[in-house]
């Protein structure tokens, strides 16, 4: 199953203060739910690993990922990971990339994704997926704003379970309206 997503969002930050924390990823991983940087092979590949609960679904994923493009001139970057369930049961792979722009006081940040997976979660479906997907860059882009901010985040916090009712709502809603949340 595959799905996309393209967000944006505001830092009132200067956007080289925003360039160097996104493209480092030492300092990024600890912005995303659940994410643990395990290796840095090289300044453009790394290892990690990603815990994803849905509900009562725990999936554990290892995984590698490199910086296609990382062009500070541009501030473009995209980036590919793939990883596989510690438990067999599936896999996942992803791209992503971003594009930073200077604001008045800040800087936006657009980014587009590409995820493709497999095993027990591809189970829940593309809506849900958007939606868990739509949770979790919401509690990524608050830690990374807070840390741009106010050089404070959350290491280290394991992705919480999501509430599978919610979302399945979000999702039911969604089909009626014709809407993704």
């Amino acid at each position: 199953m595959e799905v996309t997503a393209d967000k944006e969002f505001q830092v009132k930050s200067d956007v080289e203060s925003v360039w160097a924390l996104l493209s480092d990823p030492a300092k990024v991983v600890v912005c995303v739910p659940g994410a643990q940087l395990t290796e840095v092979v090289d300044e453009m590949n790394f290892k990690g690993k990603i815990i994803v609960k849905i509900g009562p679904v725990t999936s554990k994923f290892n995984g590698e990922a490199k910086f296609d493009k990382l062009d500070a001139d541009t501030r473009e970057m995209t980036l590919s990971g793939a990883g596989t369930d510690t438990g067999g049961k599936g896999s996942a792979t992803m791209t992503m990339s971003f594009v930073l722009s200077e604001l008045e006081g800040g800087t936006l940040v657009k980014s587009s994704m590409k995820l493709s997976i497999t095993g027990k979660l591809a189970q829940f479906g593309a809506r849900m997926i958007v939606a868990v997907n739509n949770k979790l860059f919401g509690q990524f882009t608050q830690s990374f704003t807070q840390m741009v901010e106010t050089g404070e985040t959350g290491a280290g916090a394991e992705a919480a379970p999501v509430d599978g009712l919610k979302l399945a709502g979000s999702a039911l809603m969604g089909m009626i309206t014709g809407k993704q949340n």
